[in-house]
């Protein structure tokens, strides 16, 4: 059965809404996990580097919330995309469709869900004193970028695992290195010799997390070249996945039907 566009974004949107409905009553507290759980993640890491090593005050914690949930977003859509084309085996052998709707869709479902969390890092920023002003406007063009650059991620991810099963715990590893690398618990500039800053901000992740806190912490403008060149390369590498894809389409088919 070959699907219309108009019946693959139904299904697509079908499925959306099924998945999110189905992983919210697995949990006793349903939708109040989606954002319970940056908390707990906050908590852990004030906790470990804001109490025990004496670096704690406000603005730590708001240190903190800009680096961990705008990274959470990342590691988390890449990570649950790693397996989608498998574990959409059932629907692959009833229906041809792309194999790109299934990474597509964890995509999808991570940033409906990432929204309740941005509304809780928004929440803390306010909460722990940051007054909002109109450059705060500004960050929805990082978080466009990181949406390119996490589609771009998971597009890959999703496309070597059904060769390579056990490329999961690989995705799984990288995840806990690029958070180590990123920033999140330390400012760069800080820490990193001022000759290297560059290539610090080379790791994409890192460079975002920099604009996220240039303009909700600093009041300032993100660095609009920085944006575009991750967001012209994430651009580039979605359109050659999509190709590979569509290339590979029979051959995922024929994987996954055994």
């Amino acid at each position: 059965m070959i699907l219309s566009n108009k019946h693959l974004a139904e299904v697509f949107f079908t499925k959306l809404k099924y998945n999110l409905k189905s992983e919210a009553s697995k949990t006793y507290l349903g939708y109040i996990w989606w954002v319970l759980e940056p908390c707990l993640y906050i908590a852990v890491l004030f906790l470990v580097f804001g109490v025990f090593r004496a670096r704690g005050g406000n603005e730590f914690v708001i240190f903190l919330v800009c680096g961990k949930i705008p990274f959470l977003w990342f590691s988390k859509s890449v990570s649950n995309s790693a397996m989608s084309i498998l574990t959409g085996r059932g629907l692959i052998n009833q229906v041809a469709i792309s194999k790109a709707f299934f990474p597509l869709l964890v995509v999808a479902q991570d940033l409906v869900k990432q929204v309740f969390a941005f509304v809780l890092m928004f929440s803390l920023l306010i909460w722990f004193g940051l007054s909002p002003n109109f450059n705060w406007l500004l960050v929805t063009f990082v978080m466009i970028t990181q949406l390119l650059l996490t589609i771009a991620c998971a597009l890959v991810a999703a496309s070597i695992t059904p060769f390579l099963p056990d490329f999961r715990f690989i995705v799984a590893t990288g995840m806990i290195l690029l958070m180590l690398m990123s920033g999140i618990f330390f400012d760069y500039k800080q820490v990193v010799l001022k000759e290297h800053h560059h290539l610090f901000l080379l790791n994409p992740m890192a460079n975002l997390l920099e604009n996220y806190r240039q303009v909700l912490m600093d009041g300032n403008s993100p660095d609009w070249l920085a944006l575009g060149l991750i967001a012209l390369t994430s651009t580039f590498v979605i359109y050659l996945m999509l190709l590979l894809y569509r290339k590979l389409d029979t051959k995922y088919a024929m994987m996954l039907s055994q």
